[in-house]
């Protein structure tokens, strides 16, 4: 098993699952919720969102030979839309693959918010979908794509913890140091997301010229 891997797949997930922007989000949607129905709604998302993710995670293959894609296509693509998240954060704007502002007002007034928008897309979107499916692919041995799962578990356990917390972490971080730290994961998925690229573009080049 490649610790590396366990731990870039770790800091990837963490970084496009990005709980810390969906803290004052949260808090907007569940404000009219006293502190245990938070609580409770919080951990009913994250539970719903992780197993949405390793579903999708595992049955990427399955998925991917019905349509007759090739991995290397989807690596490349997944690293363009990865790229577009990282911008949005870089400029310190929310993915639009999270949510839209609609539909975060409209979650205000529905009763059953839990899977739709707090578990998809807030926490699993498109972004973390397409990782979850390119990191399972890259991992070269059946205890690395174990470790993968427990790296998706370990991510929504610490966003629970952080989500949770909503309203304490946002004291904490303020408007400002949430930003900031918006924008150094975005930099980061963006180094991530041309690293995705290169090595789709790599396996293409290699299964041309083969």
């Amino acid at each position: 098993m490649d610790v590396n891997f366990a731990l870039s797949s770790f800091i990837t997930l963490f970084i496009i699952v990005d709980p810390i922007v969906n803290v004052p989000v949260f808090m907007a949607i569940l404000t009219n919720h006293n502190k245990n129905d938070r609580k409770k709604m919080v951990k009913q998302a994250v539970i719903i969102a992780a197993i949405v993710l390793m579903i999708f995670t595992l049955a990427g293959d399955v998925i991917f030979g019905y349509l007759n894609i090739e991995m290397y296509s989807f690596r490349i693509a997944g690293g363009l839309l990865l790229f577009i998240i990282s911008i949005e954060m870089l400029f310190g704007r929310r993915p639009h693959t999270k949510s839209s502002v609609e539909e975060e007002e409209e979650a205000l007034h529905k009763e059953d918010i839990v899977v739709t928008p707090l578990a998809v897309p807030l926490l699993t979107g498109p972004g973390a979908i397409t990782t979850g499916i390119v990191l399972f692919n890259a991992a070269d041995d059946v205890v690395s794509k174990s470790f993968l799962f427990f790296d998706i578990g370990l991510v929504y356990l610490i966003s629970y913890f952080i989500l949770s917390r909503s309203e304490r972490a946002f004291e904490i971080l303020g408007k400002t140091g949430t930003m900031v730290i918006v924008r150094i994961m975005g930099l980061l998925l963006s180094a991530i997301a041309i690293q995705f690229i290169i090595t789709g573009l790599e396996e293409v080049i290699i299964e041309i010229f083969s």
